[in-house]
C-alpha cells in the first residue's frame, strides 16, 4: 500500500527546507521566510546564474505552503504535476507587489517598478542564454549595452505614461463623490466617511500605514500647492520650496539605503573569504536582508511618490477643466491627504477629526 503523510509528518518536506521552515510554520512564518530569500535571489542584486531559477523555486514552494488546500496535498501526496493554484503558478514579480500594500494600493499606486526589471531580467536572461555558441565578443561591440538600455528607457517610460493617465482616471472617479456633490456638509461628511473606510482597510496591507503617509503627503502638498492663499493655505511658493526639498531628501535617503545595503553584501562577501563560524554568518545575512529591505521600500516608496505628482498634476493642471472644478479637486485632495497622513496603527480611523485650514 503507498504510505501518505500527514500534516505533522509530510510525506516530503523539500518545499519546507528550501524555504528554511519547520513543517509546523505558521503563515508569517513562511512569508517572512520567502521575502527574505526573495531579496537574496533578486536579480538586481544576485547576479549568479542559478538565481532565476532559485527564486522560482522559493516562488514555487511559497505559493503552495500558504494556500492551505494545496499544502495538505503536498504534506499528503508530496509534489506532483497537478499541485498548482488554479490558473497556474503566479508571476514571481507580484511578490514584489505584495511586500508593499499588494493589490489593495494598485488602483492608487499601480504596478511598482521593481517588479517589471525582475521580469525584464528573467526575459532578458532567457534571450542571451539563446544566443550562446554565437561569436565570441558580441556583447563587447560598442553600444551593445547602451542599445539594451535605450529599449528599456523607453519601455519604462511608456509604462509610466499609461500607470499615470490610468492612475489618475481612478483618483478623479474617487475624488467625484466630492466634487460633483452639492456644497454642503452632508457631502462632504459622506466623502469623509468614504475615505475613512478605505484607509481602515488599507492600513493593514503590507507597509500600509507607511504607504498611507507617504501617499497623504504627497496629496496634501500637491493640493495646498494649488490651494494656496485663497484656500486658506501658505503662498503657493512656499509650498514649492517645501516640496523640492522632500525631493532631495529621499533621493538622499534612496541613495544612502542602496550604499548600506552594499557596504553589507561586501562585508558578508568578505567575511565568508576569511572563514567565519556559522552564527556570525547568519547574524550577517539578516542584516543584509534587513538593509536590503530598507533599500528597496527606499526605493519603492521614492517611485511611488514621484508618480503621485504626476497623477495630482495631470488633475489639477487640466485646462480643459474649468478653474472652479479642479479647485474642488484641490480641496477633495487635501481632505484624502490629511486623512492618510494622520492614520494610527492602535487608533480607528474613524474617530480621526478632519482638521483643515479654509475649510
Amino acid at each position: 500500500m503507498p504510505q501518505f503523510g500527514t500534516d505533522e509528518n509530510p510525506i516530503d518536506t523539500s518545499y519546507y527546507e528550501l524555504l528554511g521552515v519547520p513543517v509546523n510554520a505558521e503563515s508569517n512564518q513562511i512569508k517572512k521566510a520567502f521575502r527574505k530569500l526573495a531579496i537574496v535571489y533578486h536579480p538586481d542584486k544576485n547576479k549568479s546564474e542559478e538565481a532565476e531559477e532559485k527564486f522560482k523555486e522559493i516562488s514555487e514552494a511559497y505559493q503552495v505552503l500558504m494556500d492551505p488546500q494545496l499544502r495538505a496535498h503536498y504534506n499528503k501526496y508530496g509534489k506532483d504535476k497537478d499541485l498548482a493554484p488554479e490558473g497556474g503558478f503566479a508571476d514571481p514579480r507580484e511578490h514584489f507587489q505584495q511586500m508593499f500594500g499588494g493589490d489593495a494600493f494598485r488602483s492608487i499606486i499601480g504596478d511598482l517598478s521593481i517588479g517589471e526589471m525582475f521580469s525584464d531580467a528573467m526575459e532578458q536572461s532567457a534571450a542571451e542564454e539563446g544566443k550562446e555558441g554565437e561569436a565570441d565578443g558580441a556583447d563587447d561591440k560598442p553600444g551593445h549595452h547602451h542599445q539594451v538600455s535605450k529599449e528599456q528607457m523607453e519601455k519604462m517610460q511608456k509604462q509610466q505614461q499609461e500607470r499615470v493617465k490610468k492612475l489618475a482616471d481612478n483618483l478623479l472617479h474617487k475624488l467625484d463623490l466630492y466634487v460633483k456633490g452639492d456644497r454642503d456638509e452632508g457631502a462632504a461628511m459622506a466623502f469623509e466617511e468614504q475615505i475613512k473606510l478605505e484607509a481602515e482597510k488599507l492600513k493593514t496591507e503590507s507597509y500600509g500605514l507607511e504607504l498611507l503617509h507617504s501617499i497623504g503627503g504627497v496629496y496634501s502638498s500637491k493640493a495646498k500647492h494649488f490651494l494656496g492663499l485663497k484656500g486658506g493655505e501658505m503662498p503657493s511658493l512656499f509650498h514649492n520650496v517645501k516640496q523640492k526639498r522632500h525631493i532631495m531628501k529621499e533621493l538622499w535617503s534612496t541613495v544612502k539605503s542602496a550604499m548600506d545595503m552594499q557596504a553589507v553584501a561586501e562585508m558578508v562577501q568578505k567575511a565568508e573569504e576569511q572563514g567565519i563560524d556559522q552564527a556570525q554568518r547568519l547574524q550577517l545575512e539578516e542584516e543584509a536582508t534587513n538593509r536590503a529591505y530598507k533599500a528597496l521600500w527606499q526605493t519603492s516608496k521614492f517611485e511611488v511618490e514621484a508618480t503621485l505628482r504626476q497623477v495630482c498634476d495631470t488633475i489639477l493642471q487640466d485646462k480643459a477643466v474649468d478653474k472652479k472644478i479642479r479647485y474642488k479637486r484641490a480641496e477633495a485632495l487635501r481632505i484624502i491627504g490629511y486623512i492618510y497622513k494622520h492614520v494610527e496603527e492602535g487608533k480607528p480611523v474613524s474617530e480621526l477629526v478632519v482638521k483643515i485650514k479654509g475649510k
